[in-house]
């Protein structure tokens, strides 16, 4: 039967052993949530321009209620043209992000171009639970903050709030990185009340020039169970496009 060794055995003991021993462990170094999120910008940055095709299918109470189809043209991710050809009803609207804060919208109803304001970006467009608001979030890092908060498997959690001087909708964003594709797979977005209301689901990971992108992305509003789902088609990547399309002349041009 072993046998407790009394106190001052157990002193004399430590003293006889090297220092070394009792020396504290380096400190981990505590993991940047901010080079992670510009590490997943760069990679989403890849391209130097890429278009495609998509659909996207509005559904409420879960029910398909429409089904839009539209063009997207990007330069970097910053400048962005969405030009919708089908249904007859909105053929012809586009929308225009020359950065993050300068949106337009053109309607082919009334051959008008209006500027987003700010404080209007939160709005969802064409009935869908996209707002003009998730364009401006192509590129995080410049906009948030973000903090590590944990890891599992190959996802990485961060929690992001908005810089100083950024308009934000939101209080924060729980954004999952997942390694096996180097980019966000999952967004939930938070009130000021701490409350999750919104959900962005990607998936469906595909190479494109050898970069991995999502080909489906769904956005659920979870006060009402709404949801649009956008899928991607025909990718195209660095074809020279020029700063010239980004332009309101581009918004009034048939």
């Amino acid at each position: 039967m072993s046998r407790l060794l009394p106190v001052p055995v157990l002193a004399l003991l430590a003293l006889s052993l090297p220092a070394a021993t009792f020396a504290p462990r380096p400190a981990v170094a505590a993991v940047d949530g901010n080079t992670i999120l510009r590490a997943a910008d760069k990679r989403a940055s890849a391209f130097e321009d890429q278009s495609y095709e998509a659909v996207m299918e509005v559904y409420k109470r879960g029910t398909k209620q429409k089904t839009l189809r539209f063009h997207m043209t990007m330069k970097g991710l910053d400048k962005q043209l969405i030009v919708f050809t089908a249904p007859g009803d909105v053929a012809g609207m586009k929308i225009l992000m020359q950065d993050a804060d300068t949106l337009y919208v053109y309607s082919p109803e009334f051959k008008k171009v209006r500027r987003i304001a700010a404080h209007m970006q939160n709005q969802g467009f064409l009935g869908s639970e996209f707002t003009y608001e998730d364009m401006t979030h192509t590129l995080l890092a410049p906009r948030f903050d973000a903090k590590f908060v944990g890891k599992k498997g190959s996802e990485t959690t961060l929690v992001l709030t908005p810089k100083q001087g950024t308009h934000s909708t939101y209080a924060k964003l729980e954004v999952v990185i997942d390694a096996r594709f180097g980019g966000v797979t999952k967004i939930r977005y938070f009130d000021t009340a701490g409350n999750v209301v919104r959900e962005q689901i990607r998936e469906d990971w595909k190479k494109v020039g050898g970069v991995p992108m999502p080909m489906r992305i769904t956005m659920r509003n979870l006060k009402t169970g709404n949801e649009t789902v956008i899928r991607l088609q025909n990718v195209r990547v660095n074809q020279g496009v020029t700063d010239e399309l980004f332009s309101r002349r581009t918004l009034m041009r048939g």
